[in-house]
């Protein structure tokens, strides 16, 4: 008999169980409740998207997202709901979706490259033995051999040559199947790679490949000693466009204004997605007074342009933007870099808008 005193192995189990399931879920709580206040602070509407990511901020993980809304909120001192959109497509649905297409991909890359050993490696067994078959008639074929036993030798032979041909036909065969099959797969691991850091809405670089490979290009700049520019560029008064026509329009004239800065850029220049209407532009082996006429250019198109619902054709208006030229500094780091176009920005925004601060010309 248990004394009363002293509770069953299976109840202690079972209150251990409840004792964790109820701290998870004070936990997951605490949680959502810091997601919606942060949702109801800086208005943005909790739809699962923006609920998600909130989420995700108020319990620090993933690092990278705390630090990205972090920084946009210190920025900026609010955030909107489309920086939140943008942000959720990095790091939840087009993200992990890519990154389970590439481990898929991976996975049937090595079951490819692992038939084409195995066929190599049963082709090498199969010459082998054909060797030996070709040493043990050579040992037959003695002087003293009578002709049947030479017609016998030979017919080995000739049967031996003939499964060798046939064995080293489908060798080469399977190996060509192998071959168009890895190729293709490389290309589909190569777009789901590209497509990682790939801006869903606007189809330029994201965020997260600018930092990774601004880094790069400057220690690149810094090695041959060319000039390099990093631009800040704003759409003015995005969220009135989106506010007045529709977050559908506003998509269309971010996919717009990110066209017209890829017309305008060459070779080794990289046009990223910053965040929400913001966008970077790395110019390498740039001056900031070519890096400025660049920029006229886009500026001046962008003033010209008709734009216009594609529904009913009602004008949308004019829309400007504001850049920020910062040409690198010798020994300055990226942040640095990023810091000073950021300022520039600032400047050309309470100086009226629509118009480029560059670091002044030497």
């Amino acid at each position: 008999m248990i004394p009363d005193s002293k509770p069953a192995p299976e109840t202690e189990a079972q209150d251990d169980f409840e004792s964790t399931a109820d701290l998870e879920f004070e936990r997951a709580l605490a949680i959502s409740v810091k997601a919606l206040r942060y949702a109801q602070a800086y208005r943005t509407p909790p739809v699962p998207k923006t609920y998600e990511v909130w989420y995700a901020f108020a319990s620090g993980k993933p690092e990278g997202l705390r630090k990205e809304v972090s920084t946009l909120i210190e920025k900026k001192g609010t955030i909107d709901p489309l920086y939140l959109d943008q942000i959720h497509s990095e790091f939840f649905s087009e993200g992990e979706q890519d990154r389970r297409q590439q481990e898929l991909l991976g996975y049937h890359l090595d079951k490819e490259m692992e038939k084409a050993v195995n066929r190599v490696h049963k082709h090498l067994v199969t010459n082998e033995h054909y060797s030996g078959s070709l040493k043990q008639s050579a040992s037959k074929l003695s002087s003293a051999a009578t002709p049947e036993q030479v017609r016998d030798t030979v017919e080995v032979l000739l049967l031996e040559n003939a499964r060798m041909r046939a064995e080293s036909v489908k060798l080469n065969r399977d190996l060509e199947q192998t071959r168009v099959q890895v190729r293709k797969l490389r290309t589909s691991l190569e777009k789901s790679r590209e497509n990682e850091f790939r801006d869903p809405l606007t189809n330029v670089s994201n965020r997260r490949y600018f930092e990774r490979t601004l880094g790069k290009m400057i220690n690149e700049a810094n090695a041959t000693g060319t000039p390099l520019c990093l631009v800040m560029a704003d759409l003015d008064h995005f969220k009135r466009i989106s506010d007045t026509f529709g977050h559908q329009v506003g998509d269309d004239v971010l996919r717009y204004f990110a066209s017209l800065m890829m017309k305008n850029v060459k070779g080794q220049d990289l046009v990223a997605r910053y965040g929400g209407e913001e966008f970077a532009i790395v110019l390498p082996s740039t001056s900031a007074a070519n890096a400025n006429r660049v920029i006229s250019n886009i500026m001046g198109q962008l003033d010209t342009a008709n734009l216009v619902i594609s529904r009913g054709k009602n004008p949308i208006g004019k829309v400007t933007s504001s850049f920020g030229i910062a040409q690198m500094r010798p020994g300055e780091s990226a942040t640095q870099l990023i810091e000073r176009a950021d300022s520039r920005l600032y400047q050309a925004k309470h100086a009226g808008r629509n118009r480029a601060v560059c670091d002044p010309v030497g």
